[in-house]
């Protein structure tokens, strides 16, 4: 069992200090993965709600990836949980997150995230594509989060994922050239984003 399991596991069993051990050692990650995809308000309390639901789905957990894997798709499952909240009715009924934005769904953060004009451009452009699509870039070059823990995160076959990516980074350039972004940012998209997750 590694490291952050065995504190999951003292957490859940009244250690505080193993809790808040595991709490630091992937808040960074956490608020990352929220702050592009929810207002700067409820990024915290959706860290929250993904720490305390691992903690109460732990048992359910079949040990079959890594610690920051299992994490990722609490952390997924609650940011749709989130949406599907606070949606409209008449959006809620037909959300998928392989085809919906969260431009498209009024839900994107009135808050400007980054504060370099490149990064502003990168970061809404993500707000723009499918969901499911942003969550891949972001993990994938933020994070560093091999294709095999991917494609559970997206509950996806593995061979998936490479299509995926190539799709989603397809969509994350055509949204930024709809945004007239400059031919130089466009040249190095992967290079762009990377950068944006390093600040």
């Amino acid at each position: 069992m590694s490291k952050d399991f065995e504190l999951l596991a003292q957490w859940r069993d009244g250690d505080k200090a193993a809790g808040n051990a595991l709490f630091q050692r992937h808040f960074k990650a956490m608020r990352r993965f929220f702050r592009n995809k929810v207002g700067p308000e409820e990024v915290e309390d959706l860290i929250q709600r993904t720490f305390l639901a691992c903690v109460e789905s732990r048992d359910r957990f079949r040990g079959d990836s890594t610690f920051r894997t299992y994490l990722y798709v609490v952390a997924r499952n609650e940011l749709f949980r989130h949406i599907r909240k606070r949606a409209r009715d008449e959006v809620r009924a037909g959300l998928d997150f392989t085809v919906s934005s969260l431009f498209d769904l009024g839900l994107s953060p009135s808050k400007v995230v980054a504060k370099q004009q490149e990064e502003e451009l990168v970061l809404e452009a993500l707000r723009r594509i499918p969901v499911d699509q942003q969550i891949l870039l972001e993990l994938y070059y933020w994070e560093q989060v091999p294709g095999p823990e991917l494609a559970r995160v997206l509950e996806v076959a593995p061979a998936t994922v490479r299509t995926r990516l190539f799709r989603a980074r397809d969509a994350l350039r055509k949204q930024m050239e709809k945004m007239a972004a400059s031919p130089a940012l466009l040249e190095d998209l992967e290079a762009s984003v990377q950068a944006v997750g390093r600040s």
